[in-house]
């Protein structure tokens, strides 16, 4: 009977183990998967903004107050020795969580690309208050921001995933991109 009683204690105890390094996996996992779709969607706008003309760079708000949005034009090349501009493209955070690209927004012929629906609806750290709570300069960020400084975009966004016991899985990337054209 002593040996039954602790024979199942131990088994108890290991059972206990592997649920807790289980549970522990998982969260790491929702970590992981939330910092993959963060530096994905940071790459992409960044990608974007980094092959943008200057002049042609519409940031509808500027420091202190924050923008979710970014209209630009790109080079496309040169024809008869006159250069080529894109249609103009826009990168924006709209519909509470969603980060998309739009090409000739608002057009009949407008093309658009969800990038993610994980966005938060702020910044981490930031409340919507008309102050700046995260120390950055910005006031009421979103989930996404950017914010020109000369040739440079500073580019700001959080996502956030549910994790495995319910809360909220977050991660914020930052990056600066100089525009090459």
């Amino acid at each position: 009977m002593l040996a039954l009683t602790l024979l199942t204690l131990v088994l108890v105890n290991m059972y206990m183990v592997f649920g807790d390094s289980s549970k522990a996996v998982t969260r790491k996992a929702a970590q992981f998967d939330t910092e993959v779709e963060a530096r994905r969607v940071l790459d992409r706008i960044a990608l974007a903004v980094i092959g943008a003309e200057l002049e042609t760079l519409q940031v509808p708000n500027s420091a202190p107050n924050s923008s979710s949005a970014i209209d630009y034009s790109v080079n496309m090349g040169f024809e008869d020795g006159a250069v080529v501009w894109s249609p103009g493209r826009r990168i924006a955070h709209q519909n509470g969580h969603e980060v998309s690209w739009r090409e000739n927004p608002g057009e009949v012929d407008e093309r658009h690309a969800t990038w993610t629906r994980a966005a938060a609806t702020l910044l981490e750290g930031e409340l919507q208050n008309g102050i700046d709570d995260n120390g950055n300069g910005l006031i009421d960020e979103r989930g996404l921001s950017f914010d020109v400084q000369g040739r440079m975009v500073a580019i700001r966004l959080t996502i956030e995933k549910p994790g495995p016991d319910g809360k909220l899985v977050t991660k914020t990337l930052e990056t600066r991109v100089t525009c090459r054209n």
